[in-house]
């Protein structure tokens, strides 16, 4: 089963957010790095939804985003964004 590398940020809000085996499979990894596996079926929904320069774990953030009210998620620390942005 492939993964996914997220964020801790964006790994919580998966944890609050999504129901299912994906996130109670997650590994830890260094520097505050998760692994999460995925099926072919939602790996290829992330490819699917990748702007150009994102990696999956800004992909899954802004679908987040998208999907919840703002209201609803944590406010960031300064300087804390989109990978890349």
């Amino acid at each position: 089963m492939p993964n996914v590398i997220l964020s801790e940020r964006t790994y919580r809000q998966l944890v609050r957010f999504a129901a299912g085996p994906m996130t109670r499979l997650a590994a830890p990894l260094p520097g505050g790095f998760w692994a999460i596996p995925v099926d072919d079926v939602v790996l290829h929904a992330i490819r699917e939804q990748r702007l150009p320069g994102e990696g999956d774990d800004a992909v899954i953030w802004r679908l987040i985003v998208a999907a919840f009210p703002l209201r609803l998620l944590p406010e960031l620390p300064p300087g804390v964004g989109f990978v890349g942005a």
